[in-house]
C-alpha cells in the first residue's frame, strides 16, 4: 500500500492551493546537499529504473520535486557560484573552474549567518577550495584534501569523507543546543552545505558498488554516492536534527556519457549536462508534489531564504519558487541562461552561450542551434535553419543577459598545489580570465561541434596518463598538436608528462618550441620556468618567472615557482619571502609549506622547518617529501624515533623513495643493532 500512495504522489502536480507561507520553516536547520555531476535521469524519481537512488527517492516522494531544472553552466566552481548567489555567472563573474574567485557578492552562506545561523560547509574536491571564494559567510569550510597532487585519485575524498565531519560538525551543534536549552538561552539553527563529487570522472566506486556496477562505474559511484548520503540522514534523524528542518538536493550539473560525441561535460550545454534534479523536502511544513514548470539553480537560494523567513539577496537573477508552488503567482517563464566558456578560454575555440525558454533552447555559436525539447528531448534536431523567425525573440533574450554588466571576478589564489591538482581533475587555468581580449570573428572552423574529437583525445592522453601509458598519451597529444598547432593545453600537457617522467630537457624543447611559434601564454611560460628549474638552468628560470610575478602579483602559482627557483639559488630571503606571500593568501597549499619546510632545512632552521613541515601533512597527510623532510629536522633535533616514524611514513606513501630509504640506513648504522 506505502507504494501504490508512494507512486500516485509521484505523479501530481503542484497542487494550485499548497499552502506555504513565507517564512514557514523559520528557525530550521537547513542542510544544503549538492551531489557534482548527476543526471536527472538516472534519478529513479525523474524515471530511471536502475533503482540507484532510494535515498532521493523517498526525499522526493515526501518532499517537492521538481520536474524541470536548469544549470547555468555544465562545471563545478560557476555553476556552485549561481547557485549561492542567485546570479547568472554574467553577474558573479565566474566562468571556469580555477581561473576565477568569487568576489565580494552576497550569497546564501552571508545572507543565513545574518540570520544567526551557525553555518558550515564540507566539500569533495578540490574545485571548490576556500581560495576560489565560495567560503564566504561559513563558521567552518571543510575543503582538507590529501593525497600526491599528480594522481588522479587524490583530488577528491568519498562521500563518507564528506559526511562524517559534517555530521560531527551538526552533532557538536546539536549537544551545544541542548546545552543553551538548559541554560534557557535560545537555540540557534545551522546552515550546513555538503558537497558529494563522486559521480565525477574518474569514475572508481568503493566495493561492493565497483564490483556491483562494474559495467557502468558511474552508475556504482551515483548508487554508493546515495547509499552514504541516505547513512547520513539516518544518523541526523536520530538526533532528532532534522526534526525542525529543511533539506535541498540539487546537483550541479549533470554528464554527457558520450552523447553528442561529449564523453563528460564543459564542452557542450545539451540537457544531458544542464538539466538536473532538485528536490526541496521539509514535512510537515512541506507536503509531497511534483512541480512541473522550470526551475533554475538561481533559483535555490532565493526559495531557501523565503521559506526560513531570512531577508532575501538583493540584486540577483533568480526568485523563489514558494508563491509558484503555492498557486499564488502564475509561472511566467523568466528563460535559463546558460554558458560554457572553457573552451573558449583555455583554447581558442568559440565561446558557447545561450537561453532555454517555454521549451525552446536557443544555442549560440557560429554554427547556431535552435532545439524544440518537447518534441525532440534528445535534441537531434538542428531547427535553426528552417524556424530563425522562432530563434529571435530568444537570441533577444540572450543579449538582454549579456549586456549585463558582469561583476568583476578576482583572480584565485593559484599555487603549485593548485595547478597541480587542477591539472589531475582534468582542469586546466587559462592565463588571464577576464582579460579583455583583441576582438576576432570566430567561424565554423572554431565551433566547438567541429572540433569535439580534439576534445576527445585530450581526455584520452589524460586517461592513457594516469593508466601509465606514457608513449600513447604522447602520441596522441602530438597528434592533437599537428591538427591545431594553437592550443597551447597540448604542449601544457606534453611538458606535464614529461616533467613528471623525469625529462626536464625534453619539456623545456616543447614548451620553448610552442614560444618560438607564437603559442605562449601564461600557463606555459610557468610551465617552462619550473621545467627550465628541473633541468638546471636556473638563470633562465628565474627570468621567466620574474616576468610572471612583476606582470601579476595575483599570480601565486609563478610567485611559488619563483620562490623554488630562488631557493635552489641559494637565495633564501628572496625565498622565504614569496612563500610566504603565497601562504598568506592561500594557507592550505601544503606543498609551499613543504617548499618552506625545505628551504629553512637548508638554512639549518631546524625548529622553523619543523613547524612548516608540520603544518604540510596536517593539511595532506599523504605528502611523501615532506614527511621525509621532517623526518630529518626531528633528526637534528635529536628526536631520532620522530625520524624513523617519519621516513617509514614516507617510504609507506612511496614505496623505494631513495632519500628516506637512504635516511634510514644511515639512522640505523649509528644504532645498536636490535633498537
Amino acid at each position: 500500500m506505502a507504494i501504490v500512495v508512494a507512486l500516485a504522489i509521484a505523479c501530481t502536480r503542484a497542487p494550485r492551493t499548497l499552502p506555504l507561507a513565507t517564512g514557514a520553516l523559520r528557525g530550521a536547520n537547513v542542510l544544503l546537499v549538492t551531489i557534482d555531476t548527476l543526471r536527472a535521469d538516472r534519478v529513479g524519481a525523474y524515471g530511471s529504473p536502475a533503482n540507484l537512488t532510494p535515498t532521493l527517492d523517498r526525499l522526493a516522494t515526501e518532499g517537492l520535486r521538481f520536474e524541470r531544472v536548469y544549470a547555468h553552466v555544465p562545471l563545478t566552481l560557476p555553476s556552485h557560484a549561481s547557485l549561492v548567489t542567485g546570479r547568472y555567472p554574467t553577474r558573479h563573474g565566474v566562468h571556469d573552474n580555477g581561473t576565477f574567485t568569487l568576489g565580494d557578492v552576497p550569497t546564501l552562506a552571508t545572507a543565513l549567518k545574518a540570520a544567526a545561523y551557525r553555518t558550515g560547509a564540507f566539500v569533495g574536491a578540490f574545485v571548490l577550495d576556500a581560495r576560489f571564494g565560495l567560503n564566504r559567510g561559513f563558521d567552518v569550510y571543510d575543503d582538507r584534501m590529501a593525497g600526491n597532487s599528480a594522481d588522479l585519485e587524490v583530488v577528491q575524498r568519498t562521500a563518507e569523507q564528506v559526511l562524517e565531519p559534517a555530521y560531527q560538525w551538526i552533532g557538536s551543534e546539536q549537544r551545544s543546543s541542548i546545552d543553551q536549552q538548559r541554560r534557557a538561552i535560545s537555540h540557534q539553527p545551522f546552515f550546513a552545505w555538503v558537497h558529494l563529487y563522486d559521480p565525477h570522472e574518474p569514475y572508481s566506486p568503493p566495493e561492493p558498488y565497483r564490483s556491483r556496477y562494474a559495467a557502468d562505474p558511474y552508475a556504482g559511484e551515483i548508487a554508493y554516492a546515495d547509499a552514504a548520503l541516505g547513512s547520513f540522514l539516518g544518523r541526523l534523524r536520530a538526533s532528532a536534527s532534522l526534526s525542525n528542518a529543511l533539506v535541498v538536493v540539487v546537483a550541479d550539473h549533470g554528464e554527457s556519457l558520450g552523447e553528442h560525441g561529449e564523453r563528460t561535460h564543459g564542452l557542450f550545454a545539451y540537457d544531458a549536462t544542464l538539466r538536473v534534479p532538485l528536490v526541496i523536502w521539509g514535512p510537515p511544513h512541506i507536503r509531497p508534489a511534483v512541480v512541473s514548470q522550470t526551475a533554475r539553480l538561481v533559483d535555490v537560494a532565493p526559495t531557501i531564504l523565503d521559506l526560513v523567513g531570512a531577508a532575501a539577496l538583493a540584486n540577483v537573477d533568480g526568485r523563489t519558487l514558494r508563491p509558484i508552488v503555492t498557486g499564488e503567482q502564475p509561472f511566467d517563464d523568466p528563460g535559463s541562461y546558460f554558458e560554457a566558456l572553457n573552451a573558449s578560454l583555455t583554447r581558442n575555440w568559440a565561446p558557447l552561450r545561450g537561453i532555454v525558454a517555454d521549451g525552446v533552447k536557443l544555442i549560440d555559436l557560429p554554427l547556431s542551434e535552435l532545439y524544440d525539447l518537447a518534441t525532440d528531448p534528445g535534441e537531434q534536431r538542428n531547427l535553426y535553419a528552417q524556424q530563425r523567425e522562432r530563434a529571435r525573440p530568444l537570441e533577444a533574450r540572450l543579449d538582454r543577459v549579456t549586456s549585463a554588466a558582469a561583476t568583476s571576478a578576482a583572480r584565485p589564489s593559484i599555487d603549485a598545489d593548485a595547478e597541480a591538482r587542477l591539472r589531475a581533475l582534468g582542469y586546466i587555468a587559462s592565463s588571464s580570465p577576464g582579460a579583455p581580449k583583441p576582438a576576432r570573428t570566430y567561424t565554423a572552423a572554431d565551433d566547438p561541434k567541429q572540433l569535439v574529437n580534439l576534445n576527445t583525445a585530450l581526455d584520452d592522453a589524460a586517461a592513457m596518463w594516469s593508466r601509465g601509458d606514457v608513449a600513447s598519451a604522447m602520441a596522441t597529444l602530438q597528434g592533437v598538436i599537428a591538427r591545431r598547432p594553437d592550443l597551447t593545453l597540448a604542449y601544457d600537457r606534453m611538458a606535464f608528462i614529461l616533467r613528471a617522467t623525469g625529462r626536464s630537457t625534453d619539456a623545456v624543447a616543447v614548451l620553448d618550441g610552442a614560444a618560438r611559434n607564437g603559442h605562449a601564454d601564461r600557463a606555459l611560460l610557468r610551465s617552462l620556468g619550473s621545467a627550465l628549474r628541473d633541468a638546471g638552468d636556473l638563470r633562465r628560470s628565474a627570468a621567466v618567472l620574474e616576468e610572471l610575478v612583476r606582470g601579476d602579483e595575483s599570480d601565486l602559482q609563478a610567485a611559488d615557482a619563483l620562490g623554488q627557483t630562488y631557493a635552489r639559488m641559494g637565495r633564501g630571503g628572496d625565498a622565504e619571502s614569496l612563500f610566504k606571500r603565497v601562504l598568506d593568501r592561500s594557507p592550505n597549499g601544503s606543498t609551499t609549506w613543504n617548499n618552506m619546510g625545505a628551504l629553512y632545512l637548508v638554512q639549518q632552521r631546524t625548529a622553523d622547518a619543523i613547524d612548516a613541515l608540520s603544518r604540510a601533512v596536517a593539511i595532506n597527510p599523504t605528502l611523501a617529501t615532506a614527511h621525509n623532510g621532517l623526518g630529518v629536522a626531528y633528526a637534528r633535533a635529536g628526536q631520532t624515533d620522530r625520524a624513523i616514524a617519519e621516513w617509514k611514513r614516507a617510504l609507506e606513501l612511496r614505496p623505494g623513495y631513495a632519500d628516506a630509504t637512504q635516511n634510514l640506513a644511515s639512522v640505523r648504522k649509528e644504532r645498536p643493532t636490535g633498537r
